[in-house]
């Protein structure tokens, strides 16, 4: 369904942080947030079980190892041959 709606400055650039800190389209936020906001209401004082949370990927550089290596072989070139 589309609509126009008169969103208050103040929430709109609330909405406008959360969209941007979860990488949602505006409409995907608002929709999560209509969402959330109607099962809150018809459940008050109910909590929801699982919070939801997001990761943001972050480039860490090169590859520690330039291979696949095994446990065991981490292990001896951390910590030499003696790990065991």
């Amino acid at each position: 369904m589309r609509t126009t709606v008169t969103i208050e400055d103040s929430i709109a650039v609330r909405i406008e942080g959360l969209r941007a800190e979860r990488h949602m389209t505006f409409k995907e936020a608002i929709n999560e947030i209509l969402s959330l906001g109607l099962d809150a209401w018809d459940n008050p004082g109910v909590q929801t079980e699982q919070k939801r949370t997001w990761t943001t990927p972050r480039d860490l550089g090169g590859q520690v190892l330039p291979y696949q290596a095994s446990t065991a072989e981490m292990l001896a070139l951390a910590e030499g041959e003696d790990y065991k």
